[in-house]
């Protein structure tokens, strides 16, 4: 296991060695230890972390990948033009919607045009 990933993790979300401890139920001497490299966590326990983390097991084992939190996402402009919400107490019409569309693509620079048709 990657020990330094452990600790990089750790820091990057600012938190101590006993806070990580409480929440996998295992004792700080003992996550320490696997920070440092002394100890491995089992298969259980390196699940624990990965799901701790939003991190995958391969991320904790061995890739150099880099840290990327796994987020949970909805393609915004489809939403926008399909999915279910209000603006100021009014559901939008369809115009509203590609309008709301444009207006997204104008600020992040896609081309959402050819979506709008």
């Amino acid at each position: 296991m990657q020990t330094n990933r452990l600790r990089y993790l750790r820091e990057k979300e600012a938190l101590t060695q006993t806070n990580i401890a409480n929440a996998l139920h295992i004792g700080q001497s003992t996550y320490n230890r696997y920070e440092r490299g002394v100890r491995e966590p089992d298969h259980e326990t390196l699940k624990k972390i990965a799901d701790y983390f939003h991190v995958s097991l391969d991320f904790l084992l061995k890739h150099d990948r880099p840290y990327t939190r796994k987020e949970p996402g909805i393609d915004l402009a489809a939403f926008l033009l399909n999915g279910s919400y209000k603006i100021y107490s009014k559901s939008p019409t369809q115009r509203d919607r590609k309008k709301l569309v444009s207006l997204l693509s104008a600020l992040y620079g896609e081309d959402e045009t050819h979506k709008l048709r």
